[in-house]
């Protein structure tokens, strides 16, 4: 029996750790824009209210949305919803 846990315990230590800070340095870094706004760019609604926002990317512009269903009128018009982004960066006079 003692030699069984030895050898468990020596398996055991051979597996490599894998820490969250190591998965997150072999994600590929997006090139998009970040997306500024705290709410979806579809309903309006507060991101995160309805669980993880839904991401997604177009034309270099990271997009966010309330769930993935909001995706479907997103992809429908985006040029309609990606002004709101436009209009959020512009200087506030």
């Amino acid at each position: 029996m003692k030699k069984l846990v030895l050898t468990l315990v020596a398996i055991v230590s051979l597996v490599p750790v894998v820490s969250a800070a190591d998965n997150d340095a072999k994600k590929p870094v997006s090139k998009d824009k970040p997306y500024k706004l705290e709410t979806c760019i579809v309903s309006d609604e507060k991101l995160g209210e309805m669980g993880d926002p839904f991401v997604t990317s177009y034309k270099g512009q990271e997009i966010k949305m309330c769930c993935k269903a909001c995706n479907k009128d997103f992809t429908k018009n985006p040029d309609k919803y990606l002004k709101k982004l436009t209009e959020a960066a512009a200087p506030k006079k």
